[in-house]
């Protein structure tokens, strides 16, 4: 019973850690500087694709990577509008 929720918990932990990690001012300087492309300037497409590669190596269902991209994009909309 606990390995369910576990898969649920990095989820859920890996999309705060996106949302958190754009509003991290290094990584803004490295977007504006560095990296000029799409999967690197949106915190769903980031955090979905990355999570997905994650969840494919450790053998984790890959739709958890949705639910982390939602997540991520929720709780960043909420940090930048308050």
């Amino acid at each position: 019973m606990i390995e369910i929720y576990e898969g649920w918990f990095l989820a859920i932990g890996l999309g705060f850690l996106f949302s958190y990690l754009f509003v991290f001012e290094p990584y803004n300087w490295l977007i504006e500087n560095v990296l000029f492309y799409k999967p690197f300037n949106c915190v769903l497409c980031l955090s979905f694709w990355v999570s997905l590669i994650v969840y494919s190596i450790i053998g984790m269902n890959p739709l958890h990577a949705i639910y982390t991209a939602l997540i991520a994009e929720l709780t960043y909309r909420k940090l930048v509008n308050e």
